[in-house]
């Protein structure tokens, strides 16, 4: 009989609508149960202490190898895609990733069949086949992964810090692994593996996280009858006590030559490790300070120069026994002209705050807005809050696993001055990136050019020196912020919602019509308005769409529409900065019907911050070297996207061969080479005119409330008129067989994708197409990217645009042509039909549960729920109950009716279209 060796309950907010039960095992596994009645799913994770760090020298990127493996058959299912069967089966679905120290697996499906998962899933772990034939094979996939992103820029950065890093530290390693360094050598890779997983996937060098709506005792049970037989084990042995940077390797200058246009300065200083102080979270309190982005701060200024276009503070690796914190930012071109004085203002703005900015007070202040969000967290996944967990408790108490991301328990004055102290030009790495940056060496495995020289002491004692007075660099610490919550409560239930209030306290599903209502409005103004009563808590959310007939008459309109959203978007984040640090969000950004503003989080001042964001908007004037800036950057962005994953241009070509106002991003870029400053002032208002707002507003916000703010919008914005025109939204429709479509490729990869499309909009056009993706996507991704190897991106997907239903397959190959991905694809398409027909009934079944579950799933969280209730609003004119209608159909279908609509859209009466780099 196994016994639990300890158990205690972790602390969660009072507001929590989990409950929490923590146990180690007598083999010395730590888990964590998770219940809450109300979850749909069940989930769970299983968190080793090992990573990339712990790879042998001789062989590098085995765990992210073994990674690999693990769902590939165990010794009581020995199938390769047995696991993956049976996570599809259950409507669920499943992941994993490797990182620098820890490597983490996760799952989720239905939950009357978790346990049965849950075995499944300790298999993996407790008894690996390692089969040969999938090791050879992997191993493709790995080399295959390796040379998809050679030219990734994060991943060349990545390992120019590495090569500039001690060799004796474990982060020098080459994490990702290739056929090189995964070779055979007089000890086989399997050898290896298996030695890796005897080492460290046993009982007491991991953590376990199952969560569900199951008690917190079945949960216990689970996690009892499934891994309280795993082997015991040690823990992780330690690694190497070395620093992770020799002398030689700060104090200088590191240069790199980005593949594509980059324009970027990172600052980094290296600390000590940060783990031990998660109760207090010194560094992030710091980091906050020095990314403020208000007036008196270091972004204002360098922004108020035109040097750079962002900048954030805080980021960067962290470790055992190290912390990189980085400034890191993105400057413009005169910026980059102006470098020295841009890192005199970073140490002068480093030297204000460790002079005034260690507050108590400010201190306090981040406090509350942690404490607002410990009470009010975002709800997430089951299977999101499961991997979360899971990694927590690999480093966190076992009584703050769910606490210990939010607490701040009180300043380290000692420890925040040490800290600043370290951030001198005599501990800095000082990294530019830049097309003309001198470089003389190349890193190892992705050829990343670069220069690596010390500061000399005339330049340490340049970078010392405050800006030059004449710019008048005014830094201050930040103010108190004026925007932190006041009310932290709901609002009262209208009344004509109490009844639905009481529902949701009996534990009653959401009932049929419990939707936005569209309200009398302005004339060239919708509203939709909907109190949510489910989720009690003082948030909300509004969207304002502007509807602009013109917005995408042109690449050029729609080019001028990027560049307005990129200026605007500035302008808020300047502006209203405080707003942003007191958990009210917004974002601006292009849609194919125009622009939209997003706002997000507490509710208390969102109404007046709303109306100032309008304003603003109104009147919003840039500069004409804004504007340059900007226009410059978005064509770099546009320019550069042969040199990018060509699945990535497929999709995009894709939606421009086949939408109305969706343009390529070689047209974006063409459309405003000789588009000057007053050329866009001239341009801008005709674009912008005949206007039509469509708004929701939802959540903790008042009737009267969103009444008030359609009305503000009517007088506040110019540009709104009565409907005039309408906004193109049409698809161009297929003929009858398949239609190719080339592309220029600059990547070494090869890519393919085949789109069917749909021949209505229908119900059971949708319906079919639903269930047939479902069926079609595990089996493609296993026979070509598992058995055949074609590539590292492979999959497929339920593709809609404009209501018109579509499946897309798609395969990226560094060693396979385009005929030959063709082909391929082609022949699975027979094999598939032909195992269509024969399909076991139960299979037809579950491919209905898990389509009817995607469609009638309730939102996790008020966030997901306002993005659904939005998209239904601009995507299908407020028909809420379209996705009701679908799965009713979903039901009523056969197995029959199937595989007759199958033959007829993927062969016998296809409208399709090939993309392919160099497709003849």
């Amino acid at each position: 009989m196994h016994t639990i060796k300890a158990q205690l309950t972790p602390e969660s907010s009072a507001t929590d609508s989990h409950s929490y039960r923590w146990l180690q095992l007598e083999n010395g596994l730590r888990v964590l149960l998770v219940h809450n009645a109300s979850s749909k799913q069940s989930a769970a994770s299983f968190a080793v202490n090992a990573g990339h760090f712990h790879d042998p020298i001789e062989a590098q990127g085995i765990a992210h190898f073994l990674e690999h493996l693990i769902f590939l058959g165990s010794a009581s299912f020995p199938e390769a895609n047995a696991f993956a069967n049976r996570i599809n089966n259950s409507s669920g679905h499943f992941n994993a990733w490797t990182g620098t120290e820890h490597s983490n697996y996760y799952f989720a499906c239905a939950t009357n069949e978790f346990s049965d998962c849950v075995k499944h899933f300790s298999s993996l772990f407790k008894e690996p086949l390692l089969k040969h034939e999938w090791v050879d094979k992997e191993r493709q996939s790995i080399e295959a992964e390796y040379r998809l992103k050679l030219k990734d820029e994060l991943r060349r950065l990545y390992e120019v810090h590495k090569t500039t890093s001690n060799p004796a530290h474990p982060f020098a390693k080459f994490s990702v692994g290739n056929a090189e360094t995964l070779a055979d050598t007089n000890i086989t890779i399997r050898e290896r593996l298996e030695d890796f997983h005897q080492t460290f996937y046993v009982a007491n060098n991991a953590a376990l996280v199952l969560a569900g709506s199951q008690s917190l005792t079945e949960l216990q049970e689970i996690a009892l009858a499934h891994f309280a037989d795993m082997r015991a084990g040690e823990a992780a042995i330690n690694l190497p006590a070395v620093p992770i940077y020799q002398e030689q390797h700060k104090s200088c200058q590191i240069y790199v030559r980005p593949i594509k246009q980059a324009n970027r300065l990172i600052l980094t200083f290296p600390l000590d490790e940060i783990n031990s102080d998660y109760l207090h979270k010194t560094t992030s309190f710091l980091a906050h300070l020095l990314g403020h982005e208000g007036s008196g701060s270091l972004c204002y200024f360098l922004r108020q120069q035109h040097w750079i276009q962002e900048l954030s503070a805080g980021g960067g690796m962290s470790g055992y026994n190290f912390k990189d914190f980085h400034l890191n930012i993105q400057l413009t071109d005169l910026g980059a002209e102006n470098i020295q004085h841009v890192v005199q203002a970073c140490f002068q703005y480093i030297r204000v705050i460790a002079a005034e900015g260690v507050q108590n007070a400010l201190y306090n202040e981040r406090k509350q807005m942690m404490a607002l969000a410990y009470q009010f967290p975002e709800a997430i996944q089951t299977v999101e809050l499961a991997s979360q967990l899971a990694i927590n408790m690999l480093h966190y108490a076992p009584e703050h696993v769910v606490s210990g991301d939010y607490r701040m328990d009180g300043l380290r004055n000692n420890l925040a001055r040490v800290t600043l102290s370290k951030m001198i030009p005599e501990n800095a790495r000082i990294t530019l990136i830049h097309p003309q940056a001198p470089v003389n060496q190349k890193t190892q495995y992705y050829g990343a050019e670069y220069k690596i020289e010390p500061l000399s002491s005339e330049q340490l004692s340049i970078l010392k020196q405050p800006v030059p007075e004449t710019l008048q660099a005014n830094f201050q610490v930040p103010e108190a912020n004026p925007y932190t919550p006041k009310r932290i409560v709901p609002l009262p239930i209208a009344k004509q919602l109490q009844s639905e209030a009481t529902a949701v306290q009996n534990q009653q599903c959401e009932r049929t019509g419990y939707y936005p209502n569209k309200l009398s409005s302005p004339a060239g103004v919708t509203l939709w308005y909907l109190q949510d009563v489910h989720f009690r808590e003082p948030q909300a959310h509004i969207y304002l769409s502007l509807q602009l007939p013109l917005a995408n008459a042109s690449a050029r309109n729609h080019a001028i529409s990027r560049i307005w959203c990129e200026l605007g978007q500035e302008l808020l984040s300047e502006q209203f900065y405080d707003a942003e640090v007191a958990g009210m969000h917004f974002n601006l950004y292009p849609q194919q019907s125009g622009i939209t503003l997003h706002l997000s989080g507490f509710s208390d001042r969102q109404p007046a911050l709303f109306k100032d964001l309008m304003r603003s908007l109104a009147a919003l004037r840039s500069s004409k070297q804004h504007f340059h800036t900007v226009r410059q950057q978005l064509q770099r962005n546009w320019q550069a996207i042969h040199q990018n994953k060509p699945i990535n241009h497929l999709f995009s070509l894709l939606h421009h061969q086949l939408q109305h106002g969706a343009y390529t991003a070689q047209q974006l870029a063409d459309s405003i080479v000789d588009l000057d400053f007053e050329h866009y002032c001239d341009l801008l208002p005709g674009m912008l005119r005949d206007a039509q707002a469509i708004i929701l507003a939802h959540g903790d916000i008042e009737q009267k409330t969103a009444g008030e703010l359609a009305n503000w919008v009517a007088q506040t914005l110019p540009v709104i008129a009565e409907p005039k025109a309408k906004v193109s939204r049409s698809v161009k429709r297929l003929n009858s067989g398949v239609q190719t479509v080339p592309f220029l490729n600059e990547h070494s990869d090869h890519a393919f994708a085949l789109f069917f499309q749909g021949q209505n909009t229908g119900l059971h056009e949708k319906a079919y197409f639903l269930v047939l993706n479902h069926l079609f996507s595990a089996r493609f991704f296993h026979s070509l990217r598992t058995e055949q190897q074609m590539g590292y991106l492979v999959g497929s997907s339920y593709l809609p645009m404009h209501g018109l239903p579509g499946l897309l397959c798609y395969v990226q190959s560094p060693n396979y042509v385009p005929a030959d991905i063709s082909a391929a694809v082609e022949i699975f398409i027979t094999q598939f039909l032909k195992q269509l027909v024969t399909l076991p009934a139960a299979d037809f079944v579950n491919a209905q549960k898990a389509v009817l579950h995607h469609l009638t799933d309730s939102a996790p969280s008020m966030r997901v729920r306002a993005q659904r209730y939005w998209s239904s609003v601009i995507n299908n004119r407020g028909d809420f109950e379209l996705a009701n209608r679908v799965a009713e159909t979903v039901r009523n279908i056969t197995h029959a009716e199937l595989v007759a609509f199958a033959t007829k859209r993927l062969k016998s009466e296809r409208c399709a279209m090939a993309l392919a780099d160099n497709l003849v």
